[in-house]
Order: structure tokens, then sequence, then C-alpha cells
């Protein structure tokens, strides 16, 4: 089960990412002890924060590690599921499907 499975297949943590999401989206902000605590899985927590920070739609706060700041990527019209990787997931599977139809 990968990371975005983790998140989305457990309504707990799921509901904890929309409303990160949601605070995010409307105060510029956002609460990542609260939403990695619900994590409860170090694994999961360092691969979600890694995979948000690179996408460069959010950025840990300079002054706390608890608090995300959007980053310069952000779309505030983005999903709970593309947020949670699952639209990489379908486009990796995409090219690699591809690249077997090319052999």
């Amino acid at each position: 089960m990968n990371w975005t499975e983790r998140i989305l297949d457990f309504p707990v943590r799921a509901a904890a990412v929309d409303d990160f999401l949601r605070d995010v989206r409307a105060k510029g902000t956002g609460d990542l002890n609260a939403v990695l605590t619900t994590f409860n899985e170090s694994g999961l927590c360092r691969e979600a924060l890694a995979f948000w920070t690179a996408q460069g739609w959010i950025v840990v706060a300079p002054n706390s590690p608890l608090l995300a700041l959007t980053g310069p990527a952000f779309d505030r019209k983005m999903s709970l599921r593309a947020f949670c990787g699952e639209l990489e997931e379908a486009e990796a599977a995409q090219e690699e499907s591809r690249d077997h139809d090319d052999s």
C-alpha cells in the first residue's frame, strides 16, 4: 500500500488532510502538527510532507516547523485526492503503460 492509499483509504487520515487543505486555502497556513499527528505513522508523515513540499504546494514556516504556509505552486482549486498524490500515481501508471507499448 503506497502513501496515497494509506491516507485516502483511512477516513480519519483523509479528513485530517482535508481540514489541513481547507485551512491552507482559506488562511494561507495550516497546522502540520495536527495532520501529521493524525497519521500516527512516521514514515507516512515523511512521505506526505516531502511530496507536498517537493511539489511547491506548501513550505514549512521558518519560525515554526509545526506550521505550513502556501507554497509558490499551491493551487486553491486542488482536490484532496490530487493533494494526496493520487493523480501522480495515475500519471505514472499511464507513462509505464506507454513505455511498454513502445517496446
